[in-house]
């Protein structure tokens, strides 16, 4: 069984739709944990974890203990906000972005209380013309998928979900947050890698 703790935005919290979101659509995973949420930014969770300030055996551990046999696994899904624009500019500079992943992988890397982790890649940010759509300019959604291609460089797991970028104009409910079909594909991803990385 697997124990899972996502630390993530808006996106794996299922904002924006009743639908399930994808880590509660995971196979043989014994608890859920999440950190982080709205407007969080990827760099934001990883000033808190490499601080000391984010426990990743909390509720499930505590509350129902950890089995031996019980896998804790990370799953870190984040930075649409990092490349969101904020007075012009994104809110975080690639470089500071990648340096900020960097660290957060390596921070996990080295925590004996992980078992394993992976970085779920940016969903695009999508300019629709939809009444409900978080308005973007003409930069994205090349700008989002330039920094999930930041993230897949920096990082020794990352996880694929943004192509083919036309699949998720009927993927999302809002340019940014998916829809039951885009928290179903994410999940399949997900689950991919962990079929996977068991069978190893």
């Amino acid at each position: 069984m697997t124990a899972l703790y996502v630390l993530g935005d808006s996106v794996p919290h299922g904002e924006r739709t009743s639908d399930t979101r994808w880590p509660d659509r995971l196979g043989g995973v014994r608890a859920v944990e999440q950190h982080g949420g709205m407007g969080v930014s990827l760099t934001s969770l990883s000033e808190r974890a490499t601080a000391g300030d984010l426990t990743l055996h909390g509720s499930v551990a505590e509350d129902e203990g950890r089995e031996t046999e019980t896998e804790a696994i990370v799953l870190v899904h984040a930075g649409h906000n990092d490349a969101q624009l904020s007075g012009g500019e994104p809110r975080v500079p690639e470089t500071t972005f990648r340096d900020a992943a960097a660290d957060l992988d390596a921070f996990l890397d080295a925590d004996a209380r992980v078992d394993r982790h992976a970085f779920v890649g940016l969903v695009p940010l999508l300019r629709l013309d939809r009444p409900g759509s978080i308005p973007f300019d003409e930069s994205q959604p090349d700008r989002s998928l330039a920094y999930d291609d930041a993230l897949a460089a920096v990082v020794a797991t990352h996880l694929p979900v943004a192509r083919p970028v036309d699949e998720w104009l009927g993927w999302t409910e809002d340019g940014v947050h998916p829809n039951d079909a885009g928290h179903a594909f994410i999940a399949e991803r997900v689950e991919a890698w962990l079929a996977g990385e068991r069978a190893e």
